[in-house]
């Protein structure tokens, strides 16, 4: 029986082309995406470009191995000012966005460039590991008029392998809580050495061959709740053969919790803690969950003496 995005969402397929040296991942996601955009009320065009973004961090996020975290952000000086996803190797995604809601409402909700959007900036990654201080990082300026673009800008300009992403993502209308994002993204992996002329030219064919078929993933098929992942990679790259890897599944989880926030408090001088005082206690909340957190200044206070 085929897969359904309810039955077998929120996750990613590994897969790698039998007759040419390229991997990638499918990243489907539906509860998740939800559960973080349900606790914020972004406006429309924010709920659009986060779903996107969150979409191609967890794609990107499964290709390395880390124990820790893997984040990606966007900075740039237009409406939308800010954007992070942070993932951990555990699988759990939080999210978050800044943005000038008056000069952000300007804007038609058709735009569909980031540009208006973001404006000029840069998009950064960061891998940080919980077993050293030790962060593998890359940063490149925005480049492009969609997040695809930009991230084939990135990768052209770093060190990385090879790679090809579309993304989409599905908002019913302002609204709804119905959000969906999937993205597809490939890889050529490194040639081995010693291969003849003819065998150097058939793998340059095949990744320009993998990359072509790859520009032709559509929304309706990414995103279909009638085609399982498996049947959406088979019907794109059929004639290379496609290898299945196991499926990693994904959650909303923040990290927040009423211990790290006390512990972050008790940092700040008693003279700030006072500061932060409004109507007898002090009030927290969270960027990334929205979950606020009441604190009693004495109790603070108390711990400087």
């Amino acid at each position: 029986m085929a897969q359904t995005m309810d039955s077998l969402s929120d996750f990613v397929l590994p897969f790698q082309l039998e007759k040419a040296s390229i991997r990638g991942r499918l990243v489907r996601l539906k509860h998740s995406m939800q559960d973080i955009l349900r606790r914020h009320h972004y406006p429309f065009l924010v709920n659009c470009l986060l779903e996107e973004l969150i979409a191609v961090s967890t794609a990107l996020a499964s290709l390395f191995k880390f124990e820790g975290t893997f984040t990606l952000q966007i900075t740039g000086n237009g409406p939308v000012r800010l954007m992070v996803v942070d993932i951990t190797h555990e699988g759990e995604i939080r999210a978050c966005a800044r943005f000038d809601e008056e000069a952000l409402l300007k804007l038609p909700l058709s735009t569909t460039s980031i540009y208006p959007i973001l404006g000029t900036g840069y998009l950064a990654f960061t891998i940080a590991q919980n077993t050293s201080d030790d962060r593998y990082q890359g940063i490149v300026e925005l480049n492009g008029s969609t997040l695809s673009e930009c991230l084939h800008h990135f990768f052209r300009q770093s060190d990385q392998l090879e790679t090809g992403i579309v993304v989409f993502s599905k908002t019913e209308n302002i609204h709804t809580s119905n959000h969906l994002a999937a993205a597809l993204i490939i890889q050529r992996m490194p040639g081995v050495s010693g291969l003849s002329f003819e065998a150097m030219e058939a793998e340059n064919d095949a990744w320009l061959r993998s990359l072509s078929i790859l520009g032709t993933a559509t929304a309706a098929e990414l995103l279909s709740a009638n085609l399982s992942a498996q049947d959406v990679l088979l019907r794109l790259f059929w004639e290379d053969g496609v290898r299945i890897f196991d499926t990693r599944f994904f959650v909303a989880k923040c990290r927040c919790s009423d211990h790290r926030v006390f512990q972050m408090l008790k940092t700040f001088p008693a003279s700030d803690i006072q500061e932060m005082v409004q109507d007898g206690k002090i009030s927290v909340t969270c960027e990334f969950c929205n979950q606020e957190y009441i604190f009693d200044p004495q109790t603070l206070v108390l711990r400087h003496r």
